[in-house]
Formats: structure tokens, sequence, C-alpha cells
């Protein structure tokens, strides 16, 4: 892993929950009747799409990062067509992990926070694991 400045550093991504962010469908999908709401799965999507731009920038070539922990905590439901701003921020950085907290915001204020820790392995590493050749 490339050295340089990244605790501290931020990113920010504004996005508009639409249906095809809400559980429906998937096997969290809530009981008949509840509201459609920015569901788990697609909101921890957005977070590691987002804390990964943080961290790419000091992958070497040969590197990859991969998830390594995820946690959300919900504060408040988030329904489709609100607008959220996500923030990431860089909080650990250790030789082969990186810790980032993501604040999930709307007009009403922190709708969920969560912690993405991110380990960073060699390609050749992480295609081993999974018992693979080549890339």
């Amino acid at each position: 892993m490339r050295t340089g400045r990244a605790r501290g550093r931020s990113r920010q991504r504004e996005l508009v929950v639409d249906a095809s962010m809400t559980d429906a469908g998937r096997a969290t999908e809530l009981p008949d009747g509840l509201p459609q709401t920015f569901g788990t799965l697609a909101m921890g999507d957005a977070i590691a799409s987002l804390a990964r731009e943080l961290l790419a920038e000091h992958l070497d070539a040969d590197e990859v990062a991969v998830p390594g922990r995820i946690e959300i905590i919900h504060r408040n439901p988030i329904p489709v067509g609100a607008t959220v701003l996500l923030e990431a921020t860089v909080q650990v950085v250790e030789p082969s992990r990186v810790t980032c907290e993501v604040l999930v915001r709307t007009d009403a204020g922190v709708s969920a926070r969560a912690s993405y820790e991110q380990e960073v392995v060699a390609r050749s590493e992480w295609l081993g694991r999974l018992g693979t050749l080549a890339a």
C-alpha cells in the first residue's frame, strides 16, 4: 500500500433513493403494508462504494481492497424519493487495513452511521484464498 495522507480524508456522494434501493425482492424483504425505504443491502453497497474510493489511490497495482467488516446502525427510515448525502471519512489506517466511518444524512439529520473496514491484500493472495489460479 502506498503511503500518503489518508487518515481524516473525506469524500461525499449524494443520491436519491429509488425503488431499486429498497429491500423488495431480497432476502430481507419487509412484511406487506410497510412503506418502502432505503434498504440495508443497498445502503451497504453505497457505503462500501464510497469508502473504497478513499483507498483506491493508495493501492499498488498488484493489490486489492476487500471487505473486512461492515456495521450499519440505522436511526431513522429513509423513504423512496428522499435525497441522501453519504460522507465517508478515513478513521484508522494500518499497514494492511483501513477503516472508514460513513454518515448517511437526510434533511432530518443523521439517519444511519456505519463503519466499513477494508483489508488490503496482494491480488495473488486474494485469488489464492478463492482457489483461483489465474486473474
